[in-house]
């Protein structure tokens, strides 16, 4: 007599799993989580759905692992990948032996992803245990502008003091050597010889100006502003610095002037002037002094 094989349908005794509206969560602790089952063709429990979350803002490595036994020679387990949208990701790759592995591993693995864990032909069937181990991608570190080491800028000169009026007679008063004021006697070198008259004294000189000297900054950032580069210097007006100065970019360490390095002043304010520049982000980099000058 001649018989056929039972056919038993592949989703007879499977649960919520089964489909990938019901995938267990394969919870990461530290970076890492386990799931194990079985998944058998012949039992209707073809497949076996496992979703897994990745850390939120975290962008990585995501490596899968699984080992599975069958219960004779020449059955197969195998697994595959969807991402959030249900796309295929990558296929395992897989290795011999009864005892058998399967892996597969997800660059720049981001969000959510569910693997399907199944028997792929009729009569497979197996154990397995399912490993997934993410490595997330180092962040770069941030910039902070106070982790910057900006050199003191240079002294202004001393400005001397404003001569003092000889009103009232002062011997320890140059301005009074040559003037007769009140209280001074008529013996006194700036009085007339046998006069009373008193001599005016003159209207003391105006001070000399104060004359700000140039000042070299280094700069901590490059911004790109409609085509052009505006730098950031971390001195303003507390050093004296306004909007009529001029820029110019150094050479390298030195004080020499870098050719096309001249800059126009956009904002200054109490300790902090942007320069816009005609020069790329590489030669700003190699040439990062900036002379600013009344």
């Amino acid at each position: 007599m001649l018989g056929c094989a039972n056919n038993v349908p592949q989703d007879r005794s499977t649960g919520p799993d089964g489909k990938q509206k019901g995938a267990k969560a394969i919870v990461l602790a530290q970076n890492e989580g386990k799931a194990g089952g079985v998944v058998t063709y012949p039992g209707g429990d073809r497949i076996d759905w496992r979703v897994i979350q990745l850390p939120e803002g975290e962008r990585g490595q995501l490596d899968l692992t699984m080992t599975y036994t069958t219960p004779r020679p020449g059955l197969r387990v195998s697994f595959d990948i969807f991402d959030q949208w249900n796309m295929p990701v990558t296929p395992a790759s897989t290795s011999g032996g009864r005892s058998r592995t399967r892996s597969a591993t997800v660059k720049k693995a981001a969000g959510k992803y569910y693997v399907r864990i199944y028997a792929p032909r009729r009569g497979d069937a197996g154990t397995y245990k399912l490993t997934a181990a993410f490595v997330p991608d180092e962040k770069p570190p941030i910039f902070n502008p106070l982790d910057i080491e900006v050199s003191a800028p240079p002294k202004l000169p001393a400005v001397p003091d404003a001569p003092v009026a000889c009103t009232t007679h002062d011997p320890a008063n140059p301005e009074c050597e040559q003037t007769c004021a009140p209280g001074a006697p008529t013996t006194w070198k700036g009085c007339p010889q046998a006069s009373s008259v008193v001599v005016t004294p003159p209207t003391p000189p105006t001070p000399p100006p104060v004359v700000a000297n140039p000042i070299t900054a280094r700069l901590v950032k490059k911004d790109t502003v409609g085509g052009a580069i505006e730098i950031t210097l971390l001195v303003g007006k507390s050093s004296g610095i306004d909007k009529s100065w001029k820029a110019q970019v150094l050479r390298g360490e030195t004080t020499t002037a870098l050719p096309g390095g001249a800059g126009q002043i956009v904002s200054v304010d109490r300790a902090k002037t942007i320069v816009r520049v005609s020069l790329t982000p590489d030669q700003l980099t190699a040439n990062p002094n900036v002379l600013l000058s009344p």
